[in-house]
């Protein structure tokens, strides 16, 4: 995999309402992972705009009302800006991102070496989940790298599908070394 088309290395700052986004906290940074003793692999992570905009399909308004400073266009894509989501990432994204070795993940799509993981978020009062989905690759380019690319980040508002649910647990080096190897994890 090489880096997705979609994926940046820094996000400009953008302005939305009147108020500056900063998006430096989504700049693309990398850290070495021990698979197997004695085996380091480098680990470059990107994030997507998705962690700060939503599809135009999602939004309730109809293209023509939503307002062209709340469009968000990578020359690939046309999204809408999105404030829950902006806010989000820069409260957890960043910090879950890293801590990845760390956490909880599940296997989201074994087809597509697709995975997520989650923090339970309590921000205003009710409890909620905040998803970060991925996906993991060897890189085609240079030896000795995993690509790791933060597809979304939202807030799942009916909480895990029964599918995610019930996917299977994977660890942190199982999944790195099954995508420096071009395996698939089954669950």
């Amino acid at each position: 995999m090489e880096a997705p088309e979609d994926a940046q290395h820094r996000f400009a700052a953008i302005t939305y309402k009147g108020k500056t986004w900063d998006l430096s906290h989504l700049d693309s940074f990398a850290f070495r992972c021990e698979v197997t003793p004695g085996v380091l692999v480098d680990v470059v992570v990107f994030f997507s705009c998705h962690c700060f905009t939503h599809s135009l399909k999602k939004d309730r308004r109809p293209r023509h009302l939503i307002p062209d400073a709340e469009i968000f266009n990578d020359g690939r894509e046309e999204r809408v800006l999105d404030q829950e989501r902006y806010e989000l990432s820069l409260l957890l994204l960043s910090n879950m991102a890293r801590e990845l070795p760390k956490r909880r993940i599940i296997v989201a799509d074994e087809n597509r070496h697709n995975y997520v993981t989650w923090e339970v978020h309590n921000g205003d009062g009710s409890k909620s989940l905040y998803a970060v989905f991925f996906e993991a690759a060897r890189d085609k380019k240079r030896k000795g790298r995993v690509l790791l690319y933060i597809q979304s980040a939202y807030r799942l508002e009916k909480g895990l599908k029964k599918r995610q649910k019930e996917a299977g647990k994977v660890s942190w080096r199982k999944l790195v070394k099954a995508a420096y190897e071009g395996k698939t994890i089954r669950p």
